[in-house]
Order: structure tokens, then C-alpha cells, then sequence
């Protein structure tokens, strides 16, 4: 007998062969596991070869071409978005300046000013705490510079909406920028005019503006100064009209 059965066409095994021991393989069936397991150790040997051989050539230049296009997609919006953030960041430290100018005319109960003074293209303004007309390591001082600039009235749109915002009864704008600016504040916190003589020169609404025309999709900003000490910042996109941010 040889110990097998046959049924459509498939072999199966019912009992061991003569001589062939419970639990082990027959040869042949050893020689498949063999295979199967060599096939297994080479292919994980191959793909051991691939991970230490790394990318192609063709591969790495794919990679650096998809690169290239998200960076030429993200740099011009990454570039925007820092340069309005510094303009921003320029008029929310003026009108900061603006602040604490008048809050140190209060605290010290006498008339100080801040003093905003140009060099080329870049703007030094500080609160001269010490009467002295000069910046002193001791003073609050900002710079500005590089990306934003000073502003005449010509470089920005008109200021209607400012205008109207402040009322047709109070004093007409005066603009201070981009020149050389002084503004006074006295021991109420109001604004002082007319210089430290006698302070009696006529009230108006003081301007800075900021920006760069050489920017065309930076915008604008401009700090309000009223009478009575409040300071305003205001927004404007190229073109466009003016808006309260602060």
C-alpha cells in the first residue's frame, strides 16, 4: 500500500508512508519549505540592498523639481505676509510711542515731547524725558527703517474716510511725515501746540503715514493724533479707503 488516496484530480494524504515517522516531512515537502524560506531571505536581502543603495538619480531630481515649485508658490506669500506684519509692527510702536509720551507728561505733571527725527531713510523717534533734543540710553526710542517708510500726503490715498471719522468740526489734518516732527504733550495729556514758549498756537489733527510706494501690495497706515491726547491707527490698501484698526 502505498498510504495515499486520490479524489478529482488533487492528492491527499491519509496515513504516513511505510518507514516515513509521525510529525516530520517528507522530502519533498521539505525541499518546498526550504525553498519558500530562501525565496523569503531573498527577498528581505534585496530590499536591504535597495534601502542602502538609496534614491536615484531620477528620483532625487522629481523630488527637488516638486520642491522648487511649492517654494516659488509659498515664497511670494510668505514675503507679503512679513513684509505687512513689519509695517504693522512700525505703526503699532509709533502710536505706542505717541502713548507713552503722553502718559509721561502726566506722571511727571509738565509738558514733554516726543521728537521723531530723519536720517536718509531711516526715522529715529523717542520721548525726551530730559529736555535735552537728543535720544539718551535711558529714553523709550523706536527706528524705522528698511521696508517702511515715512509718508507725504501725495503717497497715500486721500485720507476721506479720516475726515469724516473725526468730524467736519474739528481742525483740519496737518500731515508731520516724512520731516523731522515734534509733538507735545501737556500734564493733562492732551496735546500742547505752538512750542514751549507759551503753547498757544492753534490746535490741529496731527499724521504720520507709512508704507512704500515701491511695494505695490504693502498698503498703509497712518497714526491720528487728536487734541485731546487720543491716538487712532488707520489702514489703507493700495487704492483703497481708509479703515480704523485701532
Amino acid at each position: 500500500m502505498t498510504g495515499k488516496t486520490y479524489g478529482f484530480g488533487s492528492e491527499t494524504r491519509s496515513q504516513p508512508l511505510r518507514g516515513e515517522q509521525p510529525g516530520k516531512l517528507a522530502a519533498g515537502d521539505a525541499s518546498l519549505v526550504e525553498a519558500i524560506s530562501l525565496g523569503a531571505r531573498i527577498e528581505r536581502y534585496a530590499t536591504k540592498q535597495r534601502l542602502a543603495r538609496g534614491f536615484s538619480l531620477v528620483e532625487l531630481l522629481v523630488s527637488v523639481v516638486i520642491l522648487v515649485i511649492l517654494a516659488a508658490i509659498a515664497v511670494p506669500t510668505l514675503l507679503r505676509a512679513y513684509r505687512s506684519y513689519q509695517l504693522s509692527d512700525a505703526a503699532s510702536k509709533l502710536s505706542g510711542m505717541m502713548k507713552t509720551t503722553r502718559f509721561s507728561a502726566i506722571r511727571k505733571n509738565t509738558h514733554v515731547e516726543c521728537l521723531v527725527q530723519r536720517n536718509g531713510a531711516t526715522w529715529t523717534v523717542w520721548t525726551d524725558l530730559d529736555g535735552d533734543s537728543a535720544p539718551s540710553p535711558g529714553e523709550p526710542q523706536i527706528l524705522i527703517s528698511d521696508t517702511t517708510q515715512m509718508l507725504n500726503a501725495g503717497s497715500v490715498p486721500p485720507p476721506d474716510a479720516i475726515v469724516t471719522a473725526v468730524g467736519a468740526a474739528s481742525p483740519s489734518l496737518n500731515v508731520l511725515s516724512p520731516g523731522n516732527a515734534t509733538v507735545w504733550y501737556d500734564q493733562r495729556g492732551a496735546r500742547a501746540f505752538g512750542g514751549p514758549a507759551n503753547f498757544s498756537g492753534p490746535p490741529a489733527v496731527d499724521v504720520f503715514y507709512l508704507g512704500n510706494p515701491a511695494i505695490g501690495d504693502l498698503g498703509f497706515r497712518a497714526i491720528v493724533l487728536l487734541p485731546s491726547g487720543t491716538v487712532q491707527v488707520w489702514g489703507a490698501g493700495v487704492g483703497g479707503t481708509w479703515q480704523r484698526i485701532s
